[in-house]
This record gives C-alpha cells, structure tokens and sequence, in this order.
C-alpha cells in the first residue's frame, strides 16, 4: 500500500479507516455503500486520488460528518510542497 506523501491526507485516511473499522464496515460494504468497486475504496485508503466530494460521499457513507479548519503553523508560514505546474488559467 502506497503511502500518501501529504500529512494532512495521511491522517485523514488514517481516522477514516480507524472509523471503517471501529463501526464494523468492511471495504466491501463500504463499496456498496458508495456504489463502486471495492478497488477503489482501497485505492482511496492507500491516498490515491481522493477528492472532497469522495470524502463527502465516505463520510456520509459511516455516518459522520467532515469538518475542515485551518489554523495558523506553531512554525509559521513555509512553503508548500511541490504541486502541478502549468495548470493555471490565463483567464
């Protein structure tokens, strides 16, 4: 299982499998939940390809709700990893 270079993502999928499990969801019933195929709700797990809206869909999938929020660094600001470059409009 590949893992999600992104600490936020990691810890994400972290506590949504924890909560998977603590409520006694397989991955095949979470699929029938989110109706699609099991490899992709392992493929979600491992932090492959995960949107919002998929987050969503799984939240409301175990009963419980996302909640973003963000707060400033003990650190302060740095910069951020790497992204897709090229993608920016020119509108």
């Amino acid at each position: 299982m590949a893992k999600p270079a992104n600490s936020l993502l990691a810890g994400t999928l972290r506590q949504l499998r924890a909560i998977r499990k603590a409520k006694g969801i397989t991955t095949e019933q979470l699929a029938e939940r989110l109706d699609t195929a099991v490899q992709n709700v392992r493929r979600i797990e491992a932090g492959q390809n995960i949107t919002l809206r998929m987050l969503d869909r799984i939240a409301t999938a175990l009963g419980v709700q996302v909640r973003i929020a963000f707060e400033d660094a003990p650190e302060g600001p740095k910069s951020p990893a790497a992204g897709r470059r090229g993608r920016r409009s020119t509108a």
